[in-house]
């Protein structure tokens, strides 16, 4: 398959997931505490919403970064790309899920590990897509920039951040949550690394 059709594919699933993020933020009923006050309890819905709106942004310019070196797509490169937007889709209900029980005792450890766990799950769809193509060349151009090597690096640190914030949220759910903010962070800002 031409790497257009996939990249086209894949394109319109980030972009559902990303929009499906704001349906998450819900206009504040009020009586007499006042609007202020009402958004101001929502806080975690805004926080989930920036951290997995930059994460999807993230990891749509990282899909870019790997698709821009596909010369063709085989079928194990097409179902590896599904196993990773499988993911992407998930993010909307694991936000809205760990922004609505954040606050909520023992609940929040399960809405938090299953937040940061699809992120796991995520990191390591990326590294399958990458070594399937640094194991086969004839799908991949000589891309000059970012080589694979260095996105696999990204991606393996990615995944065992991840994997820390999941282990993080069985005992300290928010500690879970400021990690994949801060990774988040980093990805935005990180240096552009070559080899």
């Amino acid at each position: 398959m031409k790497p257009g059709r996939l990249e086209a594919f894949s394109d319109g699933v980030f972009a559902v997931a990303i929009t499906l993020l704001v349906f998450n933020l819900k206009v504040p009923t009020t009586a007499d505490g006042g609007l202020g006050r009402a958004l101001g309890h929502q806080w975690p819905s805004y926080f989930a919403y920036v951290i997995s709106f930059l994460s999807i942004g993230i990891c749509w310019v990282n899909h870019h970064s790997i698709l821009d070196r596909v010369v063709v797509a085989d079928r194990e490169l097409l179902f590896i790309n599904l196993g990773l937007l499988l993911g992407i889709v998930s993010i909307p209900y694991s936000t809205s899920l760990a922004a609505t029980w954040i606050n909520h005792g023992v609940d929040s450890k399960w809405a938090l590990g299953l937040y940061s766990g699809i992120w796991v799950y995520v990191s390591s769809m990326y590294i399958l897509l990458i070594r399937h193509l640094m194991s086969h060349d004839h799908l991949a151009s000589d891309f000059k920039g970012v080589t694979l090597k260095t996105l696999l690096r990204k991606g393996i640190i990615g995944l065992v951040i991840y994997f820390f914030a999941f282990l993080s949220a069985l005992l300290f759910p928010l500690i879970s949550l400021a990690i994949c903010f801060i990774l988040a962070a980093y990805y935005v800002v990180g240096v552009n690394e070559t080899d």
